[in-house]
This record gives C-alpha cells, sequence and structure tokens, in this order.
C-alpha cells in the first residue's frame, strides 16, 4: 500500500488554483486568528507571507496535541499544518485545511 505524502505548498499557489482538490498538503506559516467552537473544533487562520490572503485549518479535537498545542496557539505562533485541502463551507473562502 502506498502512503500519499503531503505536498508542501504556499497559500499563494494554493489560491491560485495550482493544486487539484482534494489533494494532502502542508502549509508552513503564521497564526493569524484562533477561533474555538463548542462542537470540538478550532479554527486557525494561516498567513504564510506568500500573498495577503490566508487559509483557514479545521482542527478537532480529537488531535493529539490539540490540548497540549492547538488550544495554547496564539496570533504569531509559527505552525506546520498537514490536512486535506478541501473546497470550503464557509461563504468567505474558496478553500480550506481539515485536519485528520
Amino acid at each position: 500500500m502506498m502512503v500519499e505524502k503531503p505536498m508542501l505548498c504556499s497559500i499563494k499557489h494554493l489560491l491560485d488554483d495550482q493544486v487539484e482538490v482534494p489533494r494532502l498538503i502542508t502549509v508552513r506559516g503564521w497564526v493569524r486568528t484562533r477561533r474555538d467552537s463548542k462542537a470540538g473544533l478550532s479554527f486557525l487562520t494561516i498567513n504564510d507571507g506568500s500573498c495577503l490572503d490566508t487559509i483557514q485549518a479545521v482542527v478537532p479535537a480529537t488531535l493529539a496535541n490539540y490540548d497540549s498545542e492547538v488550544k495554547r496557539l496564539t496570533a504569531g505562533a509559527s505552525v506546520i499544518v498537514n490536512g486535506m485541502l478541501v473546497p470550503s463551507r464557509g461563504k468567505s473562502q474558496r478553500f480550506e485545511i481539515h485536519q485528520r
């Protein structure tokens, strides 16, 4: 069985429609905002400096480092996000990254 390796991408690259969706990707950048929901999810807005736009990462509470790391992230924190690039359900963005 072959395991798909995440593709390292800039946010500009993702938003310019240069990556097929869905696709396993890695984004490196900084947290702009973090919102937590009562449904056991956190929404991270990530910027990497490749453009002015951001991308949202949807992080479930089932992630191993959720309580120890994700819940402690603040604006400006450096992150590496691995997940599946998918079409967004939100109105303000085309794509988002879903953590597994």
